[in-house]
């Protein structure tokens, strides 16, 4: 658990959750592998059947199903198929996977990555061992590529969550509806964390971008709700958490860039990050910062004019 300062204390008290220590049933030492939900939003056809053939030569004997929500049908013993024929963003996609999703562990998949071999290793283990020391727990997996990691109210939120179905549980479901494409990852972290839990970045080479991803065929949502996904955000959690952040009833585009934040992979303390500071006090390492530069990925950023509109 965690005070304002970022040390770690034996309760946080922000949201009133029950907090419980227990191990789940796949965690008790017996024979019985867990079973992996691998839960997947797409609407491109052809992204989808990379990732699914990759994921399926990725991992091994882990006993998997991948839940695909798209407005179309795809075959396999392993596939279930949640039909989504409005658009309603991949958040409620998500929390759509979820409701028909059957595993233990359950993983967050997009169409533009591949996992790379033995992605899942490892990861049962992890989650076995943080659940003994904070529950819940929400794992990251981490992207080699990509040598930064984000925060919200300067505490870190994963990319790609993993999560025991237990954890999930205790903080009330997976992504949250309340959101069209951007901040069900930050919401489901602040949930964890406010619950008196713990979210980590997992070690180990896990994912990879797709090269054949094109970014103009992305959903149109990921251009279009950025603001009022956050204002949503915002209205959720500023009063709890950003006491010493920019108000984003005062000017939204200085709290945005403060409140959502991503820092090098430096930065991170026992594979996590609980400074919660504004990035202007915490004076860490950008997310750009190396000691050669190194291509990598964009994020989808603020339009500042959509900012200054509101």
């Amino acid at each position: 658990m965690l005070s304002k300062n970022g040390s770690r204390t034996k309760k946080i008290k922000i949201i009133r959750f029950r907090t419980i220590h227990f191990r789940s049933k796949f965690f008790d030492g017996g024979s019985e592998m867990a079973k992996f939900s691998i839960i997947l939003p797409t609407l491109r056809r052809e992204l989808l059947a990379q990732t699914i053939h990759c994921i399926r030569e990725s991992s091994g004997s882990h006993k998997i199903e991948m839940v695909v929500v798209s407005p179309f049908e795809t075959d396999g013993d392993d596939i279930v198929n949640v039909l989504e024929f409005e658009q309603k963003g991949n958040c409620t996609a998500h929390a759509s996977g979820y409701n028909r999703a059957t595993g233990d562990i359950i993983v967050a998949m997009t169409d533009d990555h591949l996992p790379m071999p033995g992605w899942l290793d490892g990861v049962e283990n992890i989650i076995n061992e943080k659940e003994s020391l904070d529950f819940p727990f929400l794992g990251g997996i981490h992207r080699p590529y990509c040598p930064y990691f984000g925060t919200v109210y300067g505490l870190y939120y994963a990319y790609f969550p993993v999560m025991s179905r237990r954890s999930v549980e205790a903080v009330g479901g997976w992504f949250s509806t309340d959101y069209r494409a951007h901040f069900g990852d930050s919401d489901l972290a602040l949930r964890v964390w406010a619950a008196g839990g713990r979210c980590e970045l997992m070690p180990g080479h896990r994912l990879l971008q797709n090269p054949a991803e094109d970014p103009e065929t992305e959903s149109t949502h990921k251009s279009t709700s950025l603001v009022n996904d956050f204002k949503t955000f915002t209205g959720k959690y500023h009063k709890a958490f950003g006491d010493r952040f920019p108000s984003p009833t005062m000017d939204l585009q200085a709290a945005f860039h403060s409140i959502n934040f991503d820092y090098h992979l430096s930065e991170l303390d026992d594979w996590s990050f609980m400074a919660r500071v504004p990035p202007s006090q915490h004076n860490g390492r950008p997310h750009d910062w190396c000691e050669q530069p190194q291509p990598q990925r964009q994020r989808h950023s603020v339009p500042d004019m959509a900012l200054a509109d509101g």
